[in-house]
This record gives structure tokens, sequence and C-alpha cells, in this order.
């Protein structure tokens, strides 16, 4: 996909020349995107060679148009379905407001109004969504949770070369998964909601973007994802305060006593998750983000296994995260980080 096709697919649906027109630096994502001007507005312009995940995306951005939830719209999409115009949201991410400001006055009312408007979205979505028409999994059960734990195993246990005994660490897995299986109450997951997928226009009103991978699962998870991310760096009390809040939001007292049980499992799930993403797309792809991110994804996940009781059941996964606060274990990250 050249640049000039784009352009030229942006021009054909304003019916006018491209005032300006760049492509968008990529992160862990295949996905190209440029950024148009053409007839006074600003456009997103995405290319894209799977159509599935692109399908997907169609889906859950007419879902949420239809049901005035925050996202893009999808203004147009090429016949073969690999290329689309969307709605320009604005010109940073809130990861991008975090980083500059910190936990400022107004980063915690945008971390509110994130929350207010997930909160929104799930209670809107549920019974509404047909997963069968999800890109890689309906549901967040067996297969998802294991390939996370995989993840783990394969991109930092194994490329660290941490010993562990197998059977007993597969056993703790089905285990986990089991657990997982369990929580309630679910609805739509959007899988990887973090602040650089949260897009901050000029009037401070928030969009969720990059949900292309949302199915059915525990409604906790987003929220987890969101409070507990590495980048964001959030302090424990606001972290407290923020799921406070978000509990707040729900009427039922069984769902918010259900979501509260959600929490420390999911943590433990959501740490193990992206900490292997930080693996493989930092140590094995080389992505200077995701490598940046490897010292914060360990330390979250420590100190999640020395506070929650219950990893008492999982010893041998609590032992080899033990490990990844080894001099050995930092030294052949930083021997891989070298090498070119």
């Amino acid at each position: 996909m050249t640049s000039k096709t784009a352009q030229l697919f942006l021009e054909e649906f304003t019916g006018e020349k491209a005032q300006e027109f760049f492509t968008l630096a990529q992160s862990g994502s295949a996905r190209i995107n440029f950024v148009g001007k053409s007839a006074g507005l600003k456009y997103i312009i995405t290319y894209n060679e799977n159509i599935a995940e692109n399908e997907s995306f169609y889906y859950f951005s007419q879902i949420f148009s239809d049901h005035e939830i925050q996202a893009p719209k999808v203004l147009k999409i090429s016949e073969n379905r690999t290329l689309y115009i969307q709605e320009f949201l604005g010109n940073h991410t809130l990861s991008e407001i975090i980083e500059k400001e910190g936990l400022s006055e107004r980063v915690k009312v945008l971390v509110k109004k994130t929350l207010q408007q997930l909160a929104d979205a799930q209670s809107k979505t549920i019974d509404l969504i047909d997963y069968s028409k999800t890109f890689e999994y309906k549901k967040y059960d067996e297969l998802p949770i294991t390939n996370d734990l995989f993840y783990f195993k394969s991109f930092i246990a194994d490329v660290l070369e941490i010993p562990y005994h197998k059977s007993s660490l597969l056993l703790e897995f089905k285990k986990l998964v089991t657990k997982i299986e369990d929580l309630q109450p679910t609805g739509l997951m959007m899988r990887d909601f973090q602040s650089r997928n949260i897009m901050v226009n000029d009037e401070d009103k928030i969009f969720f973007i990059d949900y292309q991978s949302a199915m059915k699962g525990p409604l906790i998870y987003d929220v987890i994802s969101f409070l507990y991310q590495a980048k964001a760096n959030f302090p424990q009390d606001f972290k407290n305060e923020m799921l406070d809040y978000y509990f707040s939001l729900w009427e039922d007292p069984t769902i918010v006593t259900q979501l509260k049980r959600s929490v420390k499992p999911i943590q433990l799930i959501r740490f193990v998750q992206v900490l292997g993403a930080y693996g493989f797309r930092g140590l094995i792809q080389r992505k200077q983000h995701f490598i940046s991110s490897l010292d914060k994804g360990i330390e979250n996940l420590y100190a999640f296994s020395e506070s929650w009781e219950e990893m008492e059941e999982y010893p041998e996964l609590k032992n080899l995260i033990l490990q990844l606060k080894s001099e050995e274990i930092r030294s052949k990250i930083e021997m891989i980080i070298a090498k070119k």
C-alpha cells in the first residue's frame, strides 16, 4: 500500500485534493494509518490486509455508532475491504497527555470520564453484540486464556531460559484458566483497553479506538487493563479510588460483588499477558516502546505475586515470577537488548 493510493482514496471520498497527507508511526500492529486533510477536514485512513480484523472493526464501529458510544465512525470502505476512512478524533492520545502532565487534575478527570464511558458501553451492549462477528475469539475462555499464559511462558520464561517444572506449571495454568472462565459478570471486553488507545480531542472529549480484538469476557478486564497499565504508572491509592468509582457506576449489588471478586484473578492474567507481549514485541521484535516497558511490567507482576494471598495456590508460577527479579535474569535481558 502506497501513501499515494491511500491519498487518492481520500480524495475520491471528499471530491477535493488533499491539503496534507502523511503516514503515522506504527506500533504493535501491521495496520498502516495515514492522516489526511481534505475539504478543510482531517481524516484517518487505514490500510490493513487482514480483512477478518477489518470486518470486526467495522462491526463494532457500527454498534458503537448506533448506540452513541464514543468511537470513530467509519466513513468509507474500499471494495476489497482493506482500506477505510475514519473520523479524525484528535491529535493526542490519553497516554501522551499522561506522559506530559503526570497525574494532573485534568488527567484525573479524563480517567474518570474513561471509566464512566466504559461502563456505559458495557451496559448498553449487554445481550446486543453478535460475538460470532469477532476477530480472533468469541469469548475469553479456555483458548485465549491459555494463549495468554503460553505467550508469557514462550516469550519470557523460555526466551530468558528461566528453569521451571513443566508439568507443575501447566497444571497451574489449567487451574487458573478454570478460575478465570468462571468469573462474572461478562459482556463487552475490548481487550487492549489502554490509554494509548483512547483519543482526546480539543474539548477533552474521549473516544475509544483499536477495539477490533473485542470479545465477550469479564467486565473488569478492561478496567484492570486501563488502571494497571505499566506506562501510566498510576499510584496505588489513585487506582483504588478509581476502582471504587467504577464499582459505584453499577447499581446492582450482586454485580458489584462479582466485579470485586474478579479483580485479583484478572490482575494476574493481565500482568502475565502484558509481560508476554513485552517479551515478544520487545525481546524478539525489538520495538522500543515495549523494551522500555519491560522493567515496569516485571515489577507489576512481581509486586502482585507477593501481595495476593491466593498466589500460594500457584507455587511454580510464583517461583518463576520471583526469578524474574534476579540479577542473572536482569543480565540476560540486557544482553538480549544489546544485541543488534
